[in-house]
């Protein structure tokens, strides 16, 4: 079972330009400079901006202090092919303290029900195959997603039997679920 989430209330709202200082700060990766973050979420910002992505953040009503609880964002555009007419659901991420309560869950019904509003009758999400993406690949199945049925890809390539590809974030599979606008 489940421990109860400590906040009561959680809302779903945009990013704002004020929450990539905190974006920087608390989602970043040993991998990534301090300037490829900020370049990151200020890229993600002005894409939201100009209607590219919508990036929808978690947030605490009652924290007293700047937190974000997680993010994820719709693509409009995906670089992945067989997505051509299919926003994407990407990127993701619940900060590690505040996992296996139901947020996740949460964002992905919000983005959606956006992608609904905006007319759109299917959407897509990536995952990746290593344990890591372990409880992702779980709740998207939960969630109704299923493999589009065009096999795994590497940066958005299809993949070729027999050869060698890392095992890493790039090598995906991707799954589709239909959805009706109201």
């Amino acid at each position: 079972m489940m421990p109860p989430y400590k906040y009561q209330a959680v809302e779903i709202r945009l990013m704002r330009a004020a929450d990539i200082k905190i974006l920087v700060r608390d989602y970043s990766f040993p991998w990534s400079t301090p300037e490829e973050v900020t370049n990151r979420w200020q890229k993600y910002y002005d894409e939201q901006q100009n209607q590219i992505r919508t990036v929808a953040v978690l947030a605490s009503k009652e924290a007293v202090t700047e937190e974000l609880l997680g993010y994820g964002s719709l693509l409009r555009k995906s670089e992945y092919p067989h997505f051509l007419n299919t926003p994407e659901i990407c990127d993701v991420w619940i900060h590690e303290k505040h996992r296996r309560r139901g947020l996740g869950r949460k964002l992905i019904t919000w983005l959606e029900q956006l992608a609904q509003k905006q007319g759109y009758t299917e959407i897509g999400i990536g995952v990746g195959l290593y344990a890591d993406y372990g409880p992702a690949q779980q709740l998207y199945f939960q969630l109704g997603f299923v493999p589009d049925g065009h096999g795994v890809t590497y940066k958005c390539q299809p993949t070729t039997p027999g050869e060698p590809y890392p095992l890493d974030d790039d090598l995906i599979l991707w799954l589709k679920k239909s959805i009706f606008a109201n």
